[in-house]
């Protein structure tokens, strides 16, 4: 039976496990694994179990002592970052209106085209492993048995949401693929395209199907 679960992030920058509370029982979730469905097929994400450890009190204090208060602080800054990204958009349309470089990002040799694509997509699979690398937490002891826990939205319209953006990532990066090899005379910000939609797609398995503030429910097995 599923029941009601909070996430938390951990400090330091281990995106590979969630903290999670369910009712008055903490657990820590490996979310990163298996890697072909959270790199390939985030889709099955939610319907796959993950490897769950439980924790006491004191472990959750001894390795994220600041949970509350980062909970506390996350509309703050989700509003912060929205208010930056839209003002960076603007400023890069009236530099792009005021300076046209775009005939600047052109480039001609077609192997030099597939040269970047390919560097393209290393860096993108480079930051997608170093995201998915992360220790396991000394709390996990030799001793202590991993569980099976199903996790997902309680509002089955976010449920939705986030497989349709995966969806759309996925789309957004073989159009940009295409793109890339069959326009001829390529452009550097399709590369860009590329870059930022393949690694939002291969990430999102991770940091967006899993992200802290929505409400999850979860079963432990």
């Amino acid at each position: 039976m599923f029941k009601p679960a909070k996430i938390d992030r951990l400090p330091k920058m281990n995106f590979r496990y969630r903290l999670l509370k369910v009712e008055n029982e903490w657990y820590l979730m490996e979310v990163d694994r298996p890697i072909i469905i959270t790199y390939l097929l985030p889709w099955f994400v939610y319907f796959i179990p993950h490897k769950a450890y439980q924790l006491t009190e004191d472990e959750v204090e001894a390795i994220a002592p600041k949970v509350l208060k980062r909970d506390k602080n996350i509309l703050s800054t989700q509003t912060k970052a929205g208010i930056s990204t839209l003002g960076a958009g603007s400023l890069a349309v009236l530099l792009g209106r005021a300076f046209p470089i775009e005939d600047y990002l052109y480039f001609t040799s077609h192997l030099l085209n597939l040269v970047l694509m390919i560097l393209v997509l290393i860096i993108a699979f480079g930051i997608r492993i170093w995201i998915s690398i992360g220790k396991k937490e000394s709390v996990i002891k030799p001793s202590k048995k991993a569980k099976k826990m199903y996790c997902r939205p309680v509002r089955f319209r976010l449920l939705l949401k986030n497989l349709l953006l995966v969806t759309l990532a996925l789309f957004l990066s073989v159009v940009s693929f295409c793109f890339v090899l069959s326009t001829s005379k390529p452009n550097l910000i399709l590369h860009v395209a590329l870059f930022a939609f393949s690694l939002v797609f291969l990430s999102h398995g991770n940091l967006l199907l899993y992200a802290s503030g929505e409400d999850y429910k979860a079963k432990v097995k």
